[in-house]
């Protein structure tokens, strides 16, 4: 018995030594900014064909949020965020007919502004006085506000005989359209879940990392008959500060 009642003190003494050190049901308000890699994914016919081409668009995020707390280390986190997602595909190709050699290089980048809602839910994890690690998840909304199109296209056509070579350089850029309607280039809005793994300091620094995963077909509902599904796929990188 006393041997229960040791270890019991022994518990209570270090859980009220971990709750002392957090940051309870505090709420404070914070911003942070960083770097987006996102991708448009497809799932269905000739999936892999469309995703092994498709590359990171670098892009950018701007998040406002508020913690508020509903237990020890345990936070809701609504937010508004300014998120630029999009994707990016490259290819060359080469041709030689006689002594003519074509070489042709091509890039074509999604560019798509959002605002996003999103209400996370975060635990943190204390390290002492140094500050917390937090992880998180929940869901998110995104209304898709603008975006473009930029095709460029390189030729380059060498004579093999006299290595003289003409390139040549066009470009297709278009502004994006938003909606159900056949004619749009993707839907208006976009929902899916963020899982974000960060780290705090006491004194309100934040690094981290989120990953957003869009679960909502992008491709206009008039359109929808179609079998690929494309849904966004977003890692970002933030710092940031709360207080």
């Amino acid at each position: 018995m006393k041997k229960l009642l040791l270890s019991a003190s022994v518990i209570l003494l270090a859980t009220g030594a971990f709750a002392q050190s957090t940051t309870g049901t505090t709420s404070r308000f914070g911003i942070k900014a960083g770097v987006n890699l996102a991708k448009i994914h497809s799932s269905g016919d000739n999936e892999s064909l469309y995703n092994d081409n498709a590359k990171n668009n670098v892009g950018y995020n701007v998040t406002a949020f508020g913690d508020f707390g509903v237990a020890n280390n345990f936070f809701i986190q609504p937010g508004i965020s300014l998120q630029n997602k999009g994707v990016k595909f490259e290819g060359t190709s080469s041709a030689t007919v006689g002594s003519t050699t074509t070489t042709t290089t091509s890039s074509v980048k999604t560019n798509v502004m959002a605002i996003e809602v999103p209400v996370n839910a975060v635990f943190n994890i204390p390290t002492g006085d140094a500050g917390a690690v937090q992880i998180s998840a929940g869901p998110y909304i995104g209304f898709n506000i603008s975006g473009k199109n930029k095709g460029n296209t390189t030729t380059t056509t060498v004579n093999n005989n006299t290595n003289s070579s003409v390139t040549s350089t066009s470009s297709n850029d278009r502004d994006l359209s938003f909606g159900s309607a056949n004619d749009k280039d993707q839907t208006t809005t976009d929902f899916g879940a963020n899982f974000g793994l960060a780290y705090r300091t006491s004194s309100g620094f934040l690094v981290g990392a989120n990953y957003g995963l869009g679960l909502s077909d992008l491709t206009p509902k008039d359109r929808q008959a179609n079998s690929n599904k494309f849904t966004n796929r977003v890692l970002g990188f933030t710092v940031g500060y709360s207080f």
